[in-house]
């Protein structure tokens, strides 16, 4: 019996190739990019938990008030690790880290740029890693060794053990190659290439060894003995700071599971609320419903077929037939195609994964040796051929034989009912998609017009290293002289990057509690103003004209209105343990995120802090021969660092990277949302037409034009396309208003947005339909009215 059925199942599909195909290509793209829009979900999911101490492991955060609001942030101060060893016997290990960045590693004379992270040894036995060479009880254990993952390691050295092997950091010091690691995976919070002692850093930058509670610069680790709870630990580690740094006390320390941050890593007003999770599981639903509008196609296209395979069901239950049986044989047609879109969703996962990661900037692996991936699979597909063939199997098998081989179709009323309501649904997703779509690139423009408070456009930055420190102002004069450059600044960071603030800062006026309030800060020495192109409302930028400038700082607006400053030039203000001189203000700019209020910020003169060179290229010059004569200038002055530079604009524009994505995806998945609904509404178009012949025929031998048969099938598919974009509108209404709500500055919910998305939906409809609809119009009325 299985046999016949596999047969009858097989001649079918043979005999209806183009609906075959279509349906068996739909359903495989369906189920294609469910499938990868899982494997992301997964991944996601999964982030960080790849540790084998994963439910042990938690990062240590603070909670810090400032102007009526909790900030929360995972800086910590150095002291904090060892009193935490010593103080508190739960905690198993604990390791401090250096937020990693690239430094040169040299051997034999070639230089290469490593990303480098700075650990407590005993950063090792706690998380995961997966040593290929060396071991990892020792191989942080020298103040001079390094560790590499695989591919630095190949970079450097070729495919030989490097273990043993030395070379020199930032062409300073000699370090010893201890270990080499495999790569850590892409779905882990660290993406370090190189691992060195902490106490190596700490030799490097004497400032670190005498840094006290107050500085907030790195990150620390803690793993819990087993069975602790962390909840406890947290009630007794509150207060900590307070404990060792009294002048501190509204600091609070707290634990956050590890591998919870990637997920929910954003908190507001010192309360989780959220993260990344909102956009996976968004993610999550798309693939649900992208797979759902597939079953829907796969119905609506199976069953348009009906009157084809009527009188085979009234022969089957004239010779006997259950119903029963009749439903077996539908669901396995409905079950074989199900399967046969899986295997070829397999090959476009093959083909698509490489592309979607691209696009994503995410490594993704398809887990082909994860069992249980494989049966989640296979359940998936057995799911869906359940699904999509349930409602094709029962309308097939109520067929009345009597009826059936009189040539009439029973309750052909009732049939097209649920088949219309399953097309609004798949309209209805793919017009909450365009209209969602539109608005996220709308809020991501406005975003970007809106005035930044600097000129972002021929800007470059550039990593202050090797000479560039003592070296710069000969370097900036002679790219200068040469016209490659307008002007060049040295900056504790790039204007694009908020990544520092300080507290204790005291003025002229100041209300109590106002001392802790944490203050945006950028070191600079000379030419910022004229560099960036900010605008000063007040006052002058710093100068060597004046020497007392070393003394001087630069407010913004919203500082000197956090102040209360009338006549902010000339006030004093405490900074950094100095009495500074405010000697100009300058127009607001955008320094952290770009959809937050500014804040108060201090642009002091320090030149110790400066980490980052801001070039303002020549606009009279091509771009390309501007770098190439300040990349010959480079050279002169520090010829053992490559010359490496990033364009202002193309950092702030990364600041939209998650939103950008977000869009893309939306665009991504509307079009193939709107492919595969219009397979769904072809097949439905096909089904009345089928069923309408014989009401088109006498039509036309009444006198019906073309149009009036091409107008009177269609508008009833204009009538389901009105109430998807009714019921869409309402429900992407809801779900914007809300997103948008996490924006202090937003874009408005545009009337055009939606007239636009009910005409192309309109266009969209008709076009599909018009193809059936047309030939229905030119058919032959002999051929549907010919008696039986």
């Amino acid at each position: 019996m299985l046999k016949n059925y596999l047969k009858i199942a097989w001649r079918n599909l043979g005999k209806n190739r183009l609906y075959s195909i279509i349906n068996i290509g739909g359903l495989a793209i369906g189920m294609a990019v469910s499938f990868i829009l899982l494997i992301y979900v997964y991944n996601e999911f999964s982030f960080d938990k790849f540790n084998t101490n994963s439910d042990r492991l938690y990062r240590v955060m603070r909670n810090q008030p400032s102007n009526g609001e909790i900030l929360t942030g995972d800086a910590t101060p150095v002291p904090l690790a060892p009193a935490m060893i010593k103080d508190f016997p739960e905690i198993d290990r604990i390791t401090r880290a250096t937020w990693p960045y690239d430094r040169l590693v040299n051997y034999k004379n070639q230089g290469l740029k490593v990303n480098t992270m700075a650990a407590d040894p005993s950063f090792l036995q706690m998380f995961t890693v997966d040593f290929i060479y060396g071991n990892k009880k020792d191989a942080l254990s020298d103040l001079s060794s390094i560790v590499l993952t695989e591919s630095a390691a190949k970079a450097i050295f070729g495919n030989i053990n490097p273990v043993g092997q030395v070379v020199k950091l930032d062409q300073k010091f000699p370090l010893r190659v201890s270990g080499v690691i495999k790569d850590n995976p892409a779905n882990s919070s660290f993406n370090f290439k190189a691992l060195i002692n902490w106490d190596q850093i700490s030799a490097e930058q004497n400032w670190i060894k005498t840094s006290g509670w107050g500085n907030y610069s790195f990150k620390t680790f803690v793993m819990l003995k087993p069975g602790t709870s962390a909840m406890n630990v947290d009630s007794k580690l509150k207060n900590i700071i307070a404990r060792y740094n009294p002048d501190n006390k509204e600091n609070t320390i707290f634990l956050y599971p590890f591998a919870k941050f990637h997920l929910y890593g954003d908190f507001k007003n010192g309360v989780n609320a959220g993260g990344r999770v909102g956009s996976v599981e968004l993610f999550l639903w798309l693939a649900i419903g992208i797979l759902i509008i597939a079953c829907i196609n796969f119905m609506n296209l199976s069953t348009a077929r009906s009157e084809r395979r009527a009188r085979e069901v009234g022969v089957r239950k004239a010779i006997g037939a259950a119903r029963f049986s009749l439903i077996a044989q539908f669901m396995g047609e409905s079950l074989l195609m199900a399967f046969i879109s899986f295997l070829f969703s397999l090959l476009f996962i093959w083909l698509l994964i490489p592309v979607f990661g691209n696009f994503i900037n995410i490594k993704l692996q398809v887990p082909y040796g994860n069992l249980y991936a494989w049966l989640s699979a296979l359940g998936v597909t057995a799911f869906t051929g359940l699904v999509a063939g349930s409602y094709p199997a029962l309308f097939l098998s109520s067929f009345s034989p009597v009826l059936v081989l009189k040539g009439q179709l029973s309750n052909s009323k009732s049939t097209v009912t649920p088949r219309k309501i399953l097309v609004i649904l798949q309209f209805t997703f793919a017009i909450c998609l365009i209209l969602s779509s539109i608005f996220i690139y709308k809020q991501i423009n406005y975003i970007k017009d809106e005035p930044i408070g600097y000129d972002r456009f021929g800007l470059v930055d550039m990593p202050v290293e090797g000479a560039m420190d003592t070296r710069f102002e000969d370097f900036r004069r002679e790219a200068i002289s040469a016209g490659a450059i307008t002007d060049g600044a040295l900056t504790s960071m790039s204007i694009v990057n908020n990544g520092s603030s300080s507290w204790g800062i005291t003025w002229q006026g100041q209300l109590p509690g106002e001392d802790k309030i944490p203050i945006d800060q950028m070191a600079v020495t000379y030419h910022f103003v004229k560099t960036y192109g900010v605008k000063l409302t007040e006052g002058r930028d710093f100068s060597p004209e004046y020497p007392s400038d070393t003394a001087a700082i630069i407010l913004n607006e919203a500082a000197v209105k956090m102040m209360r400053f009338k006549e902010p030039l000339g006030q004093l203000v405490k900074y950094q343990d100095h009495n500074c001189k405010v000697v100009g203000v300058i127009e607001n700019f955008v320094w952290g995120s770009p959809y937050d209020p500014v804040k108060p910020a201090i642009i002091g003169f320090i030149k110790g802090w400066t980490g980052n060179i801001s070039l303002r290229l020549n606009p009279a010059k091509p771009v390309s021969a501007s770098l190439d004569i300040i990349r010959s200038i480079y050279k002169k002055y520090n010829p053992d660092y490559p010359f490496e530079y990033h364009f202002t604009d193309e950092k702030y524009n990364n600041k939209f990277n998650n939103e950008r994505l977000l869009g893309n995806m939306s665009i991504c998945f509307t079009c193939l949302a709107i492919v595969i609904s219009c397979l769904g509404l072809f097949g439905l178009a096909s089904f009345s037409a089928e069923q309408r012949k014989k009401e088109i025929g006498i039509r036309k031998v009444l006198g019906a034009t073309t149009g009036n048969l091409w107008f009177n099938l269609s508008r009833e598919f204009v009538w389901l396309i009105g109430v998807s974009f009714a019921i869409g509108s309402v429900l992407t209404m809801f779900y914007i208003h809300h997103w948008m709500t996490q924006f202090t500055y937003h874009t408005t919910i545009s009337l055009w947005v939606f007239v636009v998305t009910l005409i192309l939906s309109l266009t969209i409809c008709l076009i599909t339909v018009s193809w059936q609809a047309l030939k229905a119009a030119l058919s032959n009325p002999v051929t549907s009215l010919r008696s039986e």
